[in-house]
């Protein structure tokens, strides 16, 4: 979760750890590069919507669930030997 607090943004992380950021920044999205290039957070969007989790708590965001059951490309055709 991310929150602006007097005037500036603040992240929480969403695992279990409770671990936050304070940003100094007063543009959201300068806040979101700074925790997921510089922090090494994961930004994840779910369900409830965005979820943001520290370098500690990175194994909840998983992706692998969330792009399950999703494949894109071209379907094999057999050969009618």
């Amino acid at each position: 979760m991310i929150r602006l607090e007097r005037g500036r943004y603040v992240a929480y992380c969403d695992g279990e750890c409770g671990a936050s950021v304070n940003t100094g920044l007063r543009s959201f999205h300068q806040a979101i590069n700074l925790i997921s290039r510089v922090e090494e957070w994961e930004n994840r969007k779910g369900e409830g919507g965005w979820r943001n989790y520290c370098p500690n708590c990175r194994e909840y965001a998983d992706p692998e669930r969330e792009l399950a059951g999703i494949h894109f490309g071209r379907r094999a055709i057999p050969d009618d030997d």
